[in-house]
């Protein structure tokens, strides 16, 4: 499989999809300090927070219409909110204005045009690929949503205290150019076959619709797979990141390192890993089965995170690094081809939109980690996350055998 094989409409996607990442991770994780100076941690915790459930609840609105109306409508309709956004981002913090209170109001309609985005840009990616594709098209995603987070935060922690206005303007000038890419490169990739049939999807309301998504097992099982192993991933920046700087002092070849400089070095080995070897382990691993694949990943990934929770040891910290990042490069792009082959036709996109819930909870027991590590030891914190790791794999397992319910959607798919 090469990339000049793929469907137009993916290779186009992936290419906006990495500026899109680009832009919000040079932004988004600055934005908690900025508005924690400006308006004070309290209110800024709140208004981050409903920006979160905010773009969760339009994600779902999102979703629903993408499966009745089409996919490239919705996309550019929230592509030029994003361009909006940005443009008033940059004017608020330009020479000529100075506003704070316009600087929310836009951030969170960038949340919102993301939140439409995301789940429409990932069912379009199921429309036009097949099973024997997606493990690489994930595999390159997985690597250029790492690559453009690495540069992302890189141009935001260079220029976003002293010189927002060039960086918002220069992600405004990326996002119009998406825009334009999306107007008059990127075709409707939704069939359109459901919506001639007599009991189209599009008489089936919201609440009937979402009904369906989460009374469908074997994807709430797969949701649950997907929440305990995201949130393992979400406690690196806040556990045992405070774990190291609290606990961990040692030296490397001679060298006194602090607990965030290890913090920073296994950061580090994570993002050189991911750009060195995602690709090519995409492809290599194409010749594996799925199931097998998912689990030596997750035993990896969970003995990582678990040793990372409670050694201070240097090089077993090096060690846990390099296997958490081989194994998350083994279960991610394997856990998007089991999504994306589980979920009905009809439904692509609101199935993607609960799915992008599973990340928001993720953050939400990422966050809840932080509090619980502040009573327990770190042997027990280990002890959690191994049952964590364990959780996850069993759920995923298990999602890879059809249930009832899921073959009675497809029945009623196919009979609508």
């Amino acid at each position: 499989m090469k990339y000049t094989e793929l469907h137009r409409n993916i290779k186009i996607r992936i290419i906006t999809d990495f500026f899109t990442d680009l832009t919000q991770k040079s932004i988004i994780p600055f934005m908690a300090i900025y508005l924690s100076v400006q308006i004070g941690a309290g209110w800024a915790g709140m208004l981050l927070t409903v920006n979160i459930v905010a773009s969760m609840i339009v994600g779902l609105g999102a979703g629903y219409w993408s499966d009745r109306i089409g996919r490239k409508k919705l996309m550019v309709i929230a592509q030029s909110m994003q361009v909006f956004a940005l443009f008033w981002l940059a004017a608020a913090n330009s020479p000529w204005m100075d506003s704070v209170l316009l600087t929310c109001v836009m951030f969170l309609l960038s949340s919102v045009s993301s939140g439409i985005t995301m789940p429409i840009a990932n069912a379009m990616i199921v429309d036009v690929s097949n099973e024997h594709e997606r493990q690489y098209v994930y595999g390159l995603q997985y690597w250029t949503t790492n690559v453009a987070v690495t540069i992302g935060a890189l141009m935001g922690g260079l220029l976003f205290e002293s010189f927002r206005f060039i960086l918002f303007s220069l992600v405004g000038l990326e996002s119009l150019v998406t825009l334009f890419i999306l107007l008059f490169y990127i075709h409707e990739t939704m069939d359109k076959t459901y919506l001639d049939k007599t009991d189209a999807p599009i008489k089936k309301n919201m609440l009937r619709t979402y009904g369906d998504v989460f009374s469908d097992r074997r994807f709430m099982v797969f949701f649950t797979a997907t929440v305990l192993a995201v949130a393992l991933e979400f406690q690196l920046d806040k556990y045992i990141a405070v774990r190291l700087k609290s606990e961990f002092s040692a030296q490397l070849f001679s060298w006194d390192i602090t607990g965030l400089q290890m913090f920073s070095l296994i950061m580090a080995i994570n993002t050189v890993l991911v750009a060195l070897v995602a690709i090519p382990f995409s492809k290599w691993m194409g010749r594996f089965q799925s199931g097998s694949i998912m689990t030596i990943g997750m035993c990896m990934y969970t003995a990582g995170f678990s040793m990372l929770a409670f050694s201070n040891w240097a090089w077993l910290l090096i060690t846990s690094a390099v296997l958490l990042t081989i194994g998350e490069l083994m279960y991610a792009p394997v856990r998007q081809v089991l999504l994306a082959g589980m979920i009905p036709d009809s439904d692509r996109a609101a199935y993607m939109a609960v799915d992008g819930m599973s990340y928001n909870t993720a953050a939400l027991l990422g966050s809840l980690g932080l509090s619980i590590g502040a009573f327990l030891p770190s042997y027990a914190m280990a002890i959690l996350y191994v049952l964590m790791g364990l959780g996850a794999l069993v759920c995923f397992r298990r999602s890879l055998r059809p249930s009832a319910s899921q073959s009675d959607l497809r029945l009623r798919a196919d009979a609508s």
